[in-house]
């Protein structure tokens, strides 16, 4: 797996294993919010069909946090969107660096998942306004201005905690029968939600990660700066489908806010760890129903209340070291041969703009995939926040390639955080690719090589390894 992976960069262009900073170089630390609500009308991502925007719940935005150790500068922005597409990370990176000196390799930018937000880059049938692209590349940037304009000295920790009841994997083995024909033809050995009380499940075909991670930043006087946590769960959702929404990631970022009591200068932020097989449905337990939105307030309420309880118990440190690696792997792309277009161009009709029926949807998503190269690179970064690691991943990965890192990585603890700094559709495990379901079938929503995920946890790993290697001791008061 190592020949598939280069060395990108190190953070701020500084040589891993730099001098520990001095004393009287303290930790800064600045963060903020930033609007990134579209005009009503734009296509909304997250379903096989189009809708449109005709309403807003709640604003979306780009939550941004950037850190200073003095010799170093980490920044991380979280987008309310479903995923965003590599040119307009890209963009926003240049104008990041163009504006601020923080180099592309410095920085993350990732999306919540949200299934209400407008679409950041062609998924099934919903397209992207080109001018909401560039005006996202540009608010990605504001934000991380608009944090540099907010910094001031910090402490910085982080912990971990446990909430198992909200996280489910949502792809199930079946009784015998009971999984139908998928839209190539031919029958999966597991079904992707299945539905609430289906008497042919018979048990989960993956695992869970429960694992509550926070990283808190306070300012030296005590208040709280910002909450930046990671937790393994898809969107909740419960939103019309024509309405904008940031889905439970914004609910829990008001639910930290008014627990933790912080002022104008306090800003949460929540990201998606590796949960592209995991969601929010029991679905051998109760079928309630709830109303639009009331399933998102319960569920960040309850996350947010095992994060407050972490940040209680976290210990703060005056400096720490930041550095950051970024891997790229090469990875191929399962391009449809040229039957399966021929097929695909016989399935469609003459106006195929907006089609229903599953197997013409994948007909279209075939004929995308056609124009698709032999390979891309994928972007795995990892970060090291004195003895916190992160990794992330560049799509919906799923559950078990952050256990994986969690449990060989030599930080302890690591955190998770995907559809980071490009967006390759779902990543599913080798396994996950040989049982079928969903989240395998090829569309521009899933397209990697099967060895993909092995692939990418070797480089996160890898990363993380040069950071441990590279260790240094913090000053004295770190």
């Amino acid at each position: 797996m190592a020949g598939f992976i280069t060395r990108r960069g190190l953070l701020g262009g500084v040589p891993l294993g730099f001098a520990a900073g001095q004393a009287g170089n303290p930790l800064r630390a600045g963060a903020v919010a930033v609007n990134i609500t579209p005009s009503l009308g734009c296509d909304i991502a997250g379903s096989m069909t189009n809708h449109v925007a005709r309403d807003v719940h709640d604003e979306l935005h780009a939550r941004a946090l950037v850190l200073d150790n003095g010799k170093a500068r980490l920044a991380f922005v979280v987008c309310d969107l479903c995923v965003v597409a590599p040119e307009v990370i890209g963009n926003a990176k240049a104008l990041i660096e163009r504006h601020t000196g923080i180099p592309p390799r410095a920085v993350l930018v990732s999306a919540t998942h949200t299934h209400s937000a407008p679409a950041a880059a062609r998924l099934f049938q919903s397209e992207p306004d080109p001018r909401y692209m560039e005006l996202l590349a540009a608010r990605i940037s504001d934000a991380v201005r608009r944090a540099l304009r907010r910094m001031q000295p910090a402490r910085i920790g982080w912990g971990t905690g446990t909430e198992n009841r909200l996280v489910f994997n949502r792809r199930y083995e079946m009784a015998p029968g009971a999984v139908p024909a998928n839209p190539f033809g031919a029958t999966d050995r597991v079904l992707t939600n299945p539905g609430t009380g289906n008497a042919k499940v018979l048990r989960p075909a993956g695992a869970t990660d429960p694992q509550v991670c926070l990283l808190a930043v306070q300012t030296v006087d005590g208040r709280p700066l910002c909450a930046l946590g990671s937790y393994a769960l898809h969107y909740v959702g419960g939103v019309p489908g024509d309405t904008i929404s940031a889905d439970y990631f914004a609910v829990w970022a008001g639910e930290m806010r008014q627990r933790l009591g912080g002022g104008p200068e306090f800003t949460a932020i929540l990201a998606n760890a590796c949960s592209g097989n995991i969601n929010n449905i029991d679905v051998r337990g109760s079928s309630k129903q709830y109303p639009p939105f009331a399933k998102m307030r319960e569920v960040a309420a309850m996350l947010a209340g095992e994060s407050h309880r972490v940040w209680q118990s976290i210990s703060f440190h005056d400096w720490v070291e930041l550095e950051s690696v970024m891997e790229e792997v090469s990875l191929g792309v399962r391009r449809p041969g040229a039957a399966e277009v021929e097929e695909a161009r016989r399935l469609l009709p003459a106006d195929s703009r907006s089609v229903t029926e599953r197997r013409q949807i994948y007909a279209k998503e075939t004929l995308a995939l056609a124009g698709y190269p032999n390979q891309v690179t994928a972007p795995v970064q990892a970060i090291r926040i004195g003895e916190l690691g992160i990794a992330t991943f560049p799509g919906e990965a799923f559950v078990e390639m952050g256990i994986e890192v969690k449990q060989k990585s030599p930080f302890k603890p690591t955190f998770l955080i995907e559809l980071a700094n490009s967006y390759l559709g779902y990543i599913p495990t080798v396994s996950g690719h040989r049982d079928g379901g969903y989240e395998t079938w090829r569309a521009k929503s899933s397209f990697l090589e099967v060895e993909a995920a092995p692939k990418l946890v070797a480089a996160a790993l890898s990363g993380l390894q040069k950071l441990r290697v590279q260790r240094r001791p913090a000053p004295d008061g770190g």
